[in-house]
């Protein structure tokens, strides 16, 4: 017999460790990789610290209007990536936007838009016409009152010919009652034959 545990648990645990033990090697491997760039760059002393400040004001730069091209002017299925990056002034950005929806592809209104019609200026029936359009919305309402009152009709006939086909039956407090007392017996016609 093996020492290890079988079972759905234990391999779900065996499995979770190693998927952490991958991605600690992963890590690992990172921090190597990096490792040897910051002592390079170290090495190279002040320089390397100048040419990186000499870049990072430049790409933090805003761009404005002024800056990119005018997206007015920007030929349909143009690209606007420029307008989209992250130091981009968020008014061009937005002019930018408001050409791009301009372009004819995307200002295209589809016919699923529902409520874009004026359903407030509708002209005025006449009285045939909404005397026909009344009989058809209420058709329906009529079918289901007529037939609610033949099945009515239906089933009242079909308790009268019960009724009437059915054997009457005397209620028992429908009889004439003999004068007997509640606490006397009553007589019987025949007599019950002893028990031996």
């Amino acid at each position: 017999m093996s020492d290890k545990p079988s079972g759905l648990f234990a391999r779900w645990t065996q499995r979770r460790q190693q998927v952490q033990a991958e991605e600690e090697a992963a890590r690992l491997a990172e921090q190597a990789q990096e490792t040897p760039v910051e002592h390079s760059a170290e090495a190279e002393g002040a320089d390397a610290a100048e040419s990186t400040a000499q870049v990072a004001p430049e790409e933090t730069k805003v761009l404005t209007a002024e800056d990119l091209p005018d997206p007015e002017k920007i030929e349909v299925g143009g690209s606007f990536a420029s307008f989209m990056a992250d130091n981009v002034d968020p008014e061009a950005k937005t002019a930018a936007l408001r050409a791009l929806w301009k372009q004819p592809h995307y200002n295209e209104i589809d016919g699923l838009l529902e409520y874009a019609l004026d359903y407030t200026d509708q002209p005025k029936l006449t009285a045939e016409v909404s005397a026909e359009l009344a009989k058809k919305v209420f058709r329906h309402l009529t079918k289901e009152e007529e037939a609610a009152e033949a099945d009515v009709e239906t089933v009242e006939t079909q308790l009268a010919q019960q009724k009437n086909a059915a054997p009457q039956v005397e209620d028992n407090l429908d009889r004439a009652s003999e004068e007997v007392s509640q606490n006397e017996p009553e007589l019987q016609a025949s007599t019950k034959p002893p028990v031996v």
